[in-house]
């Protein structure tokens, strides 16, 4: 019986596991829409014979499915970055239907998360190459999937049992967090790029294994720029689900995000942050053409760190959330940017709607607001 609990909340933008809240900048669990996917295709829960992850309703894979995690990254976030996608590894029989009873031996789909070069061109794939097997070997027997890494995808190029990538087997059927984790060594700008590909249990969040892929010359902010996409470049399988997907760390925008024409968002209240109150009051737009405007002020009073914003330069909204990108001064201090995520979620906004704000030199807060509102037109 294929069922699923979930053991964590999410909201858009805001992910909260356990007694960590953590600001994503990119969040999509196909519950209203695929934005920010492309080839997806939104199914409802129950589709093949499989429970959504997360929600009432998950993706399919419809050739070559990628994201852009909402545009291209060209500078290294302080802190690095990670990106993660829930996929269901159908394992036991029947498949798809009733009436599949068999899944061919040797059948396979690649997951990447790729990095930028600071020019925003393309530097290189980290990649889970994942196969399904039936046969027997050194990696197991039976039904199950086997899961190794590399920089490289498709038939030609990698080979999911390849004993010097360290192959992995899943013999339990379900969503598993496909996750890659960006980091520099030493964290500072010159460091050396190094990426964890990690499988956890999407309902524990318990690390199942984990690969570290790195290259001497990818060095952060001479051939290493910010984040680029994550693409299923292969998948050989009939149907392939997957469902929540996030980029949780600050993005320099190689582009910033086009702004919903019409757009108008304003909020204002505070967020606990440890013992203290973090508070805030925003308003932004974009007009008809949609060309945006507005203005954030952000206080973290334990810290001393007063946030104004000096431009706005995009106002995005999805559903009852919306995304606010700018520049600002910290105490002063210009040149630094800021990606800000509020959602509606009802009235009284106290208790319900939330915040979040992740800036360019690492700073990050969120929660739901403890007193105040937002409020999302468009």
């Amino acid at each position: 019986m294929r069922t699923k609990k979930k053991t964590s909340l999410v909201a858009a933008g805001i992910v909260m596991a356990a007694v960590t809240v953590t600001f994503a900048a990119f969040f999509q669990s196909f519950e209203t829409d695929t934005s920010g996917w492309f080839g997806a295709t939104r199914v409802p829960s129950g589709t093949h014979l499989v429970t959504s992850e997360s929600g009432t309703f998950h993706a399919e894979d419809g050739g070559n499915a990628f994201t852009r995690w909402g545009g291209y990254g060209k500078t290294f976030p302080p802190g690095g970055y990670t990106t993660t996608v829930d996929i269901y590894l159908d394992i036991q029989p029947p498949y798809g239907s009733l009436s599949s009873l068999t899944q061919s031996n040797d059948t396979r789909f690649d997951w990447t998360s790729a990095v930028s070069t600071p020019q925003c061109a393309h530097r290189r794939d980290f990649v889970f190459n994942a196969g399904f097997y039936t046969d027997t070997d050194t990696t197991g027997a039976g039904p199950r999937f086997v899961i190794s890494a590399s920089n490289n995808a498709g038939r030609g190029n990698s080979f999911p049992k390849n004993p010097g990538r360290d192959p992995f087997s899943i013999y339990t059927e379900g969503w598993y967090t496909f996750e890659h984790r960006f980091y520099a060594v030493p964290p500072i700008a010159g460091g050396q790029l190094f990426v964890d590909l990690t499988i956890k249990d999407a309902a524990t969040g318990v690390p199942l294994h984990t690969w570290t892929l790195t290259d001497p010359s990818d060095i952060i902010g001479t051939t290493v720029g910010g984040n680029r996409y994550g693409w299923f470049p292969t998948d050989e399988f009939s149907f392939l689900a997957f469902d929540t997907s996030a980029l949780i760390g600050y993005q320099d925008y190689c582009e910033a995000p086009a702004s919903t024409p019409g757009a108008k968002v304003t909020a204002g209240g505070w967020i606990a942050v440890g013992d203290g109150k973090d508070t805030f009051g925003l308003t932004a737009k974009a007009n008809a053409a949609g060309s945006p405007s507005g203005h954030l002020t952000y206080q973290d009073h334990a810290q001393d760190r007063t946030v104004q914003s000096t431009a706005v330069t995009a106002v995005v909204v999805s559903g009852n959330c919306a995304q606010i990108v700018g520049s600002a001064t910290v105490n002063g201090t210009p040149g630094f940017g800021f990606d800000v995520n509020v959602c509606d979620n009802g009235e009284p906004g106290k208790d319900a709607d939330t915040f979040a704000i992740v800036m360019s030199d690492g700073y990050t807060a969120s929660g739901t607001l403890g007193g105040g509102n937002v409020q999302i037109h468009k």
